[in-house]
This record gives structure tokens, C-alpha cells and sequence, in this order.
């Protein structure tokens, strides 16, 4: 009888332990990273911020030739973004539009590395917190907290059938929201058409490209492993993760990429900017954007990071080596 007690008990063991670990934070994640690069869906989504309210038409397939996406306005001004690839074609009515071709594709849902977010370095404790429903479908709660006031923390709510995103909410060190992001409905699995996908408000003949990364096109943008500039001050965790400079007409800059696996944040410096630029902090949800001068280079820090994470950096930046003599690049 006692041997049978052991076994019963062993085995009610194994199944709390199986029962633990395919609710752990990290099987969510992975669930989650799975979902967003597999899974084609059609959606309308609901952003919130800064006494802001925008509703957006989702359209993801995912398919053998990779990922193809737009996002459209609902209400207010015409707007769009259309996503082929690494190509993003940002479109707004009766104003020029503007394509930027990014080795780092720009996602409308995130893919979070899981060394880095959970590795022992990581600067963010992730936990589950419980169950919750959103667009009709039930949601499993995540919760991302940083360990410091330079980045923000997130609640994900993950598709409790597929472990898809459905709605993050962006919080700071205060714990007060700055951003909300829910789909309102959501069709998973979704047969989306060429179509579909195909930008309503696009002008070729007006059309301004953007590039970062490692081609050069046009002479507008060139990478490099040797940045210019660096901060001196910079929060724990995040990394270089790309170096470019570009420019024409006579002007030069220089674009340097950080990110900490989750946040991530742009400096821009415009070298012999001949213009006096007062500082400044601007706020756009959860998006900041710092700038300022420095002998006599304007400085430029944009990133989805609180308010004095942009300012520490933009105040902080040393020059490593003299930029080179300007010229014509067209």
C-alpha cells in the first residue's frame, strides 16, 4: 500500500510539473514568437494614447515568399503602412510618402528574444498573471516588468489557442499607461488576397526612400561597423545594434541603433548643423524624441523609452573620431 501512495503521489508530481512548465512565462513566449511569424490573420485593432484614440484595419499573411502586411486608418486623415518583406512604405493623404527598407523588419507585434529577456542578464522579470478575454477569444496574461525607470513595462494578453498577441499595454515607471494596443475583432488563419495587400494611397512619382542597413542604394545610406559617435551614459542592457551614415546635398549624418532585446531607441546626429537648436523632449504615446545640439552637431534620439532615458542619452554623447569632409553624395 505504501509503495502504491508513492507512485500515486510521484505521479501527480510529474503531472503538476508538466502542468507548470507549459504555463510558464517562457513557453508563453515562445508560443507567442511562434504565432506572430506563422500564423496570417485579418483584424481591427485599437490604439490609445495621449488623449488619442485611433482605429486601424490589420491585414498579416504569411505565406513561402515571407510576410506581407497593411495597416490602414479607420478614422481620421487617410493613412497606411505597407509592409512587403523588409520593405515598409509609410503612406499619408496628399503628402509625399515614404519607403524605408529595414534589415530589422518593423512588426506590427513584437518577437521578443528569449535569451535576452530571460537570460540572467536581463534587465525585465517576466511572470504570468492570469487569465482575461479580448476580441471574443480567452487570453492568458503576461506581465513584463523592467528593473529600472529607463525603459517600460508591458501586460500582454496571448491567445490562449494559438498564443497570438491580442492586446499590450504599455506602462512606465510609475505604473501609469502611455499606450494601449487591442484588436476589437480578429480572424486567425485568415486567407487574405494580393489585393488586399495592395496600398490605396500610394503615388509613385512621390515617393521618398529610406534605407538602414548593409546595402547602399542611390548613395543615400552606407553601413559601418565603426560608429562616430557614442553615449557615455548608457542604461544597462542595451547594445549597438547598428551603425549607418548617409546624407546628400552637402550634409552628412550619422544613425546609430540600441536595443535591449525589447525596447529599443535611434540616434541621429547631423554632422556641422549650422542651425542653433534648443533642447527639447516630445511625446507621442510612448514614443519620445530628443533633440538638441552638440558642438555643433544637431543630435537627434527617438525611441519607444521613457522621457529622461532619451534626454540621458542625448546629453551624454562623446565624439570617438572626426566625421569625414562633406560632400555631394547624389
Amino acid at each position: 500500500m505504501r509503495i502504491l501512495k508513492l507512485l500515486a503521489a510521484g505521479s501527480l508530481w510529474f503531472v503538476c510539473a508538466g502542468q507548470l512548465l507549459a504555463d510558464s512565462a517562457e513557453e508563453w513566449l515562445i508560443r507567442m514568437d511562434h504565432a506572430v511569424a506563422s500564423i496570417s490573420y485579418r483584424g481591427t485593432l485599437v490604439s490609445t494614447g495621449s488623449n488619442r484614440i485611433d482605429t486601424m484595419r490589420v491585414l498579416h499573411r504569411v505565406d513561402k515568399d515571407g510576410v506581407r502586411e497593411r495597416i490602414y486608418a479607420l478614422d481620421g486623415p487617410p493613412r497606411e503602412v505597407v509592409r512587403n518583406g523588409d520593405q515598409v512604405r509609410c503612406l499619408i493623404s496628399g503628402q509625399r510618402s515614404v519607403i524605408v527598407d529595414n534589415p530589422f523588419p518593423t512588426r506590427l507585434l513584437p518577437r521578443i528574444p528569449l535569451d535576452e529577456i530571460l537570460g540572467p542578464d536581463s534587465v525585465y522579470r517576466v511572470q504570468m498573471e492570469g487569465t482575461g478575454r479580448v476580441a471574443a477569444r480567452k487570453a492568458r496574461i503576461m506581465l513584463i516588468l523592467p528593473l529600472d525607470e529607463f525603459r517600460y513595462g508591458r501586460r500582454l494578453w496571448l491567445d490562449s489557442d494559438t498564443g497570438m498577441l491580442l492586446r499590450s499595454v504599455v506602462f512606465g515607471p510609475d505604473g501609469t499607461i502611455v499606450e494601449k494596443l487591442s484588436f476589437v475583432e480578429i480572424e486567425l488563419g485568415a486567407l487574405i488576397t494580393d489585393s488586399e495587400l495592395e496600398g490605396e494611397l500610394e503615388n509613385p512619382s512621390h515617393v521618398t526612400r529610406y534605407q538602414i542597413g548593409n546595402q547602399q542604394r542611390h548613395g543615400e545610406f552606407s553601413s559601418s561597423k565603426t560608429p562616430l559617435w557614442l553615449p557615455e551614459s548608457l542604461p544597462k542592457g542595451f547594445r549597438l545594434t547598428s551603425v549607418g551614415h548617409g546624407g546628400g546635398n552637402g550634409q552628412r549624418y550619422e544613425h546609430l541603433l540600441f536595443s535591449d532585446g525589447l525596447a529599443s531607441f535611434s540616434i541621429y546626429v547631423e554632422f556641422d548643423h549650422t542651425a542653433t537648436i534648443a533642447e527639447q523632449v516630445e511625446s507621442r504615446g510612448a514614443m519620445h524624441v530628443y533633440t538638441g545640439s552638440i558642438d555643433g552637431n544637431m543630435v537627434t534620439v527617438v525611441g519607444e523609452v521613457p522621457a529622461p532615458t532619451v534626454r540621458l542619452i542625448g546629453r551624454h554623447l562623446r565624439r570617438l573620431q572626426r566625421p569625414p569632409r562633406l560632400h555631394n553624395l547624389d
